[in-house]
């Protein structure tokens, strides 16, 4: 986050905490394991706002044993894969296992492009899918206000078997690709139009990922996104529904929104708050 931005979101949970006493987030994760190392940014939320939560969830055993190790209060790791329904899949393993999915890597396209060898298969395994829903259903979480997910591909899935549970969810942020690197996989046009139906809108990408075809190696970088292959793509709840919405979802929907560097988006659910509590949360973002 920016620094003029990280001093108007301390302003702005010093303000929520005040309005909206006992505010916090129900978070659901979905492939947990941090790239490069970096915690995702949603975390600081669980300093904000004392009482939230993070559900990770992970398909393979070995990164869930050490998500669990590391994990800090208010982080819960499950070991589980999601998707649209309870079924047994194969499970395509790859040379990283980040790039491991329900989805077989996409080799002869792959090969195309520079520095994929990452994501080449190496072996295969079965595992029980279960879907969101399902989760919710037994407990396992509570109404969700936001999901990161990033499973290589199964995104479209997880959205689907996990309809009831996106119902309450403000904001997702999502990987998506614009291209084949997993077999059959939906592409970004499939799951805007999923989410869409779901009541969500694209509000933004959050920055662009892809390679150069071969051989061709621009700026003396391997990994230099010529062509664009993947992206975040972050959606939020549709802005017709917002008027609708109660104070503390506009008040969590503004920290999500200010916490991806959109304090547009920030400012007006925190107008429309004021007018339902009569407080003056926007006046935060202003100073």
């Amino acid at each position: 986050m920016q620094q003029g931005l990280q001093a108007i979101f301390s302003r702005l949970v010093s303000e929520i905490r005040t309005s909206l006493p006992g505010t916090s987030f129900e978070i659901l994760e979905i492939g947990a394991v941090p790239l490069g190392g970096a915690p995702e940014p949603f975390h600081r939320l669980l300093d904000d706002f004392p009482g939230s939560r993070v559900h990770a969830f992970e398909l393979d055993p070995k990164s869930c044993a050490t998500l669990a190790a590391a994990a800090r209060p208010g982080v819960m790791v499950h070991p589980a894969a999601i998707g649209v329904r309870r079924e047994r899949r194969t499970v395509h393993l790859t040379n990283d296992p980040m790039c491991t999915s329900l989805y077989k890597p996409n080799e002869a396209m792959l090969r195309e492009f520079h520095n994929f060898e990452v994501a080449y298969l190496r072996g295969t395994s079965e595992v029980e899918v279960t879907p969101l829903d399902e989760l919710l259903d037994a407990g396992r979480f509570g109404p969700v206000d936001f999901v990161k997910i990033d499973i290589q591909g199964a995104e479209l899935d997880a959205f689907r078997g996990g309809a009831r549970t996106l119902r309450s969810a403000l904001a997702i942020v999502s990987e998506v690709e614009f291209f084949h690197l997993y077999e059959d996989q939906p592409l970004f046009g499939d799951v805007d139009r999923e989410l869409r139906v779901q009541g969500f809108m694209l509000h933004k990408f959050l920055g662009m990922s892809g390679r150069a075809l071969r051989p061709v190696v621009m700026n003396n970088d391997p990994n230099y996104p010529a062509w664009h292959l993947w992206s975040d793509a972050m959606f939020v709840r549709d802005l017709r529904q917002w008027s609708g919405l109660e104070p503390a979802p506009l008040a969590k929907l503004a920290v999500l929104a200010l916490l991806y560097g959109s304090p547009d988006v920030a400012f007006r659910c925190l107008q429309l708050c004021d007018q339902k509590l009569g407080s003056r949360l926007a006046a935060a973002l202003s100073g």
